[in-house]
């Protein structure tokens, strides 16, 4: 009985040892420039953050406001408005003007929605296959 299980321990390292053996396709990387070629390699599989855009809308945000003035420390102290020059004024109303922004509805490629704000008018359409990339929206070219 005992020889019986070394001769099937034998045959079975005959039979397993070659495909143990067997080479794969896995490339280690060794150096600087092995990892920036595996970096700049096209990735296959499925994108985690591509899908299609199905809305865009503009949305208007109110300007920053300004503060209050300081309280008078003195009830007989009167101020008087300083009058500017050059564009001081314009550029004192257009503090409170409205802000601007892109709301893209993006539908991933797994079903779920997401909401992408851009204050830039995107670049995009409804029906465009997308990739969202640190929260801007890209027209993918694949």
């Amino acid at each position: 009985m005992p020889q019986t299980r070394v001769l099937a321990a034998i045959v079975l390292a005959i039979v397993v040892a070659p495909w143990t053996l067997a080479q794969t396709s896995l490339k280690l990387p060794s150096g600087d420039d092995d990892f920036r070629e595996l970096i700049e390699e096209p990735r296959g599989g499925p994108c985690e953050r591509c899908g299609v855009v199905t809305a865009i809308r503009q949305q208007t945000h109110e300007g920053p406001r300004q503060r209050p003035p300081a309280p008078a420390i003195a009830p007989s102290l009167v101020t008087a408005p300083i009058i500017g020059t050059g564009t001081v004024v314009e550029d004192a109303r257009q503090v409170n003007a409205p802000l601007l922004s892109y709301v893209v509805t993006v539908r991933y490629e797994d079903g779920t929605y997401a909401f992408i704000e851009q204050h830039d008018e995107p670049t995009v359409r409804k029906g465009d296959r997308v990739r969202v990339v640190e929260g801007r929206v890209e027209l993918r070219n694949d």
